[in-house]
């Protein structure tokens, strides 16, 4: 039996895509490959408890989203409502706790690239 994979719909945004494996899910921090690791934020800026696929899988749809946009050697958020990739906070900044600002680290001048939409 065929699996329905929400990645792999035309019709999803990123966004809505992550929102399907991760319903609440407001920011997606994905880490250089070499560290593998990826953490989802609520909307309440704390953490999400998710598993290991979970976490391979939504780093993946987002880096295949935003190809060579991204410098991938270095940690960058995505913020699901707006649909914008964002250079993430270094430790020492402001918003590398996302729960330290309120702001989830996502400057103006951090912004990478927006969503075109499509998966």
């Amino acid at each position: 039996m065929l699996q329905n994979d929400s990645a792999a719909s035309p019709c999803l945004n990123l966004g809505d895509a992550i929102r399907e494996i991760a319903p609440t899910a407001v920011l997606a921090r994905v880490f250089p490959e070499r560290r593998a690791v990826t953490h989802l934020f609520e909307s309440d800026f704390y953490r999400m408890l998710i598993d290991r696929q979970t976490e391979e899988r939504v780093a993946r749809m987002i880096r295949r989203n935003f190809g060579d946009a991204a410098d991938w050697r270095r940690a960058h958020d995505f913020y699901l409502p707006t649909g914008t990739l964002h250079l993430a906070p270094e430790p020492h900044q402001n918003g590398y706790v996302p729960e330290d600002d309120h702001s989830f680290g996502l400057a103006l001048t951090r912004r990478i690239a927006i969503s075109d939409g499509s998966d």
